[in-house]
C-alpha cells in the first residue's frame, strides 16, 4: 500500500474511505507495523523508537490485533510489543487513531486484558505478561481526559500520546541519521513519505538550504511615520464602508 500511495497508483482518501468494513486504522497499523517485521533486529529497534517514541531495552516482537478475554471483559488492541529483557519479556501495547475517539474504557481494557487475560486470537503466548508501557499514536484533544484516565489508574505505566505531525517529523528525523541499514533506510523514507502526503500527517519541511534569507526588517504602521528612513509614508486618511444585505 505504501509504494502504491506515494506513486499516485491509489489515493488515500480513496482507499481509507472506500474500506467498507475495515476501519482506517488498520491500514495505517499493517502499512507500518506490518513491514517492520521485514527489517533486521537492530533496525526494528529504531523504527519502533521512532514510531512509540520509546527506546525499548531488548528486541521486540510484533502482534497485531491480538483479542483478549478477561471475565467481564475484552479488548483487541492494534498492537502489542512483546520485549525481550533480562528480567524475562515485558509488553508494550500501541494504539492507533485517524480520527476516531477512545472507546468506553478502551485504555484500560487493554490494559487489563493484556496483563491478566487469555489470547484467544493473535499468538501471544500464556505466560505472566509485564506491561509496561502504552502509546496513543494519532493523538488528538478528545483523547486527553481519557489518557489522563488511564494514567491515574496505571501509574507505574509509561504513557505516550504522538500526534501524527509528530511521528512524521521524528521519522524524517531517523531519515536523516547516518545509518548503513539499506532496509532501515527505505522503510524510514517510504513511511515518512506516505504520512506526508495525508492530510494529518502532513508537516512543514526543514527550510531549504539554497534559499538565501533576507535580512532583518522591522515595519511600523502608523499614521505620520516611516517604513525606513528613506521612503517617508504620509498619513492614511480614515474610512469606513458600510455593507447591508440587499433583500429583492
Amino acid at each position: 500500500m505504501f509504494h502504491a500511495i506515494n506513486a499516485r497508483k491509489a489515493r488515500f482518501d480513496r482507499v481509507i474511505d472506500g474500506v467498507g468494513k475495515q476501519p482506517r486504522e488498520d491500514l495505517i497499523t499493517s502499512a507500518l507495523f506490518g513491514t517492520i517485521q521485514f527489517l533486521s533486529a537492530p533496525a526494528q529497534k529504531l523504527a519502533l523508537k521512532a514510531l512509540i517514541g520509546q527506546e525499548l531495552r531488548g528486541d521486540a516482537e510484533i502482534f497485531l490485533w491480538p483479542y483478549l478475554r478477561h471475565p467481564e471483559e475484552n479488548a483487541e488492541p492494534d498492537v502489542v510489543l512483546r520485549i525481550r529483557t533480562d528480567d524475562g519479556p515485558a509488553y508494550w501495547i500501541v494504539e492507533v487513531k485517524w480520527g476516531a475517539p477512545l472507546g468506553d474504557e478502551q485504555v484500560g481494557r487493554e490494559v487489563r486484558t493484556l496483563r491478566d487475560g487469555e489470547c484467544l486470537r493473535g499468538g501471544l503466548p500464556a505466560e505472566n505478561r509485564n506491561v509496561i508501557g502504552y502509546t496513543l499514536l494519532g493523538a488528538e484533544m478528545k483523547h486527553t481526559e481519557a489518557m489522563q484516565v488511564a494514567e491515574g489508574e496505571f501509574s507505574k505505566l509509561t504513557f505516550h500520546s504522538l500526534t501524527w505531525p509528530a511521528v512524521t517529523e521524528r521519522l524524517r528525523r531517523l531519515s536523516t541519521e547516518k545509518n548503513d541499514d539499506p532496509g532501515l533506510i527505505s522503510w524510514t523514507r517510504t513511511a515518512e513519505d506516505f504520512l506526508r502526503g495525508t492530510p494529518k500527517g502532513s508537516v512543514l519541511g526543514s527550510w531549504p538550504p539554497d534559499i538565501m534569507m533576507p535580512p532583518a526588517a522591522s515595519f511600523t504602521f502608523a499614521a505620520g511615520r516611516q517604513f525606513d528612513p528613506g521612503n517617508a509614508v504620509g498619513s492614511v486618511p480614515a474610512a469606513q464602508f458600510n455593507f447591508t444585505e440587499r433583500h429583492k
